[in-house]
């Protein structure tokens, strides 16, 4: 086949369909609720995506956020309408779910991840009843709301957000940025300073924070080059009165919640990014079998299987890494220094598996002929937010010295 290839004529299919007898990492049963997700997926996210990152369709997103009932509940406890799976099945959906699109990933893992994780560790028998079964059905949409605009890399040290008990309520005042899911969301974990007298590091407290209280705002949604369709938020917080009843574990203790929510974050978005990474690994992999130059596939070419070879390499390894902490976290070892290590190190490969993927297929892959180019857009805020690159390679040198001394 001399000429150009359209991306229809490459039978493409979202997953491993190269190879799919790569999934020796996991058991009989874990693989079939792989297999089962990807299936969900073809029917109920390859059809929309395209649409809701042209259109930056956040209705339509969280649409079929809803339609993900069967999967909204892969953490939550069985006692409140949950599966109890655990770190390993997240990490899996999470995977499966980005091959197909990594902005609906990042919705889902806001939610039911980042919202339900520390509610399901931290919170009350009440409070998980009250908040986590709507997470679990679908009528309700979780968020997380860290960052601040002071925040940076240190969104701990940076947070401004103050929360001042008056009675058997805190008044909160302050702002948060690049919440995802912020101007959808029915709860947050949010989290605010109570106490200014200590280490910028304390006195933090963790709130189950209801949005339809009196003074939230939604500011704007941003406009970002990737994960369009995805909400991510500019909130502001203007005398919003919450009841004591909805702090998280204890006053000026969220610190503690925070640092557990953001080990199970950075897993999450680890397998995210091994998605994505691979779908672009797939693309360009097939797309060099077919495509015929001075006579021959241009995969017979040093050039193209090395550079295939490479991707091969980064998602393989990653996906042993990603796997044997998710089975840690679940047996309730502290991986903190293994968990910042793999995000960092598939965050820096999706970001390249990316940019050669369109490489191998050149000016195609940088049309929108073809996904590469949404996938480039994507893979770049890998290496950004969960914690930059840098920031993780910063919790590494201090986890070592925890471990090992100086």
């Amino acid at each position: 086949m001399e000429g150009q290839i359209n991306f229809e004529d490459l039978n493409f299919e979202y997953g491993y369909s190269c190879m799919p007898d790569r999934m020796h990492f996991y058991t009989k049963e874990e693989n079939e609720f792989r297999m089962e997700v990807r299936e969900w997926c073809k029917n109920n996210v390859e059809p929309v995506v395209e649409k809701i990152d042209r259109e930056r369709n956040k209705e339509l997103a969280v649409e079929v956020l809803r339609k993900m009932k069967p999967y909204l509940n892969i953490i939550i406890p069985k006692e409140v309408g949950g599966l109890g799976k655990g770190t390993l099945y997240r990490t899996i959906f999470g995977e499966e779910l980005s091959a197909f699109s990594y902005a609906l990933a990042s919705i889902f893992g806001a939610s039911s991840c980042l919202f339900a994780g520390p509610i399901i560790e931290f919170g009350t028998q009440e409070q998980k009843e009250k908040y986590l079964t709507g997470i679990a059905d679908g009528t309700k949409i979780g968020a997380i709301g860290i960052t601040e605009p002071t925040g940076g890399s240190d969104a701990i040290g940076g947070m401004r957000l103050k929360a001042k008990r008056e009675g058997d309520h805190y008044v909160l005042n302050g702002e948060k940025c690049f919440i995802t899911n912020g101007s959808v969301a029915d709860y947050i974990c949010l989290y605010a300073k109570t106490n200014d007298q200590v280490r910028p590091h304390q006195g933090i407290t963790a709130f189950i924070f209801e949005t339809d209280i009196p003074g939230f705002e939604v500011v704007k949604d941003y406009k970002h080059m990737g994960r369009r369709g995805m909400p991510n938020s500019y909130l502001r917080f203007n005398n919003c009165k919450v009841s004591a009843e909805n702090v998280l574990h204890r006053e000026n203790e969220g610190l503690e919640v925070l640092l557990f929510g953001l080990d199970g974050e950075r897993t999450f978005t680890a397998s995210q990014y091994l998605g994505l990474a691979r779908s672009a690994f797939e693309v360009s992999y097939k797309y060099a079998h077919k495509r015929v130059q001075f006579k021959k596939p241009i995969y017979s070419f040093e050039g193209i299987s090395f550079k295939l070879s490479e991707m091969f390499m980064d998602i393989e390894l990653n996906r042993m890494a990603i796997a044997q902490i998710a089975r840690m976290l679940d047996d309730g070892h502290n991986c903190r220094a293994s968990v910042a290590a793999v995000k960092a190190r598939i965050a820096d490969a999706m970001v390249r598996i990316t940019q050669d993927a369109i490489q191998v297929i050149g000016g195609l892959g940088y049309s929108e002929e073809y996904p590469l180019e949404r996938y480039y857009r994507d893979a770049k805020i890998g290496q950004i937010s969960a914690g930059t690159v840098e920031i993780m390679k910063y919790l590494i040198s201090r986890e070592m010295i925890r471990m090992w001394g100086k």
